[in-house]
């Protein structure tokens, strides 16, 4: 399964954050769930107080249930880890948009 995932933060600040630092623990931590990790990428916007995104394009092998393997992640010390030190609430929304590529037709 292929996927874009899209973070709402509250603002540049807590995106820049999580970008820079939780998601560079994400890209060591989400394999190891067979999570593989695409590509990253952080939204800039013109106002600072602005909700800020960030996008992941994931996928997972052999048709695995994305939905399965997430929970698993989020539940485990892994993913308590790699948020250490973050404002949860700072997460406004989280959407999981599931793609097909032209090339798997």
């Amino acid at each position: 399964m292929n996927a874009l995932r899209i973070y709402t933060l509250k603002n540049q600040a807590m995106a820049d954050l999580y970008f820079n630092v939780h998601w560079q623990r994400h890209l060591i931590s989400l394999p190891k769930y067979h999570i593989q990790v695409d590509n990253v990428q952080l939204e800039q916007v013109n106002n600072a107080d602005k909700p800020c995104r960030v996008f992941a394009w994931v996928h997972t092998e052999n048709d695995d249930d994305m939905e399965i393997l997430n929970a698993k992640y989020m539940q485990s010390d892994d993913f308590k880890a790699d948020m250490a030190g973050f404002e949860m609430t700072a997460i406004l929304n989280v959407e999981e948009v599931e793609l097909k590529s032209a090339i798997d037709l």
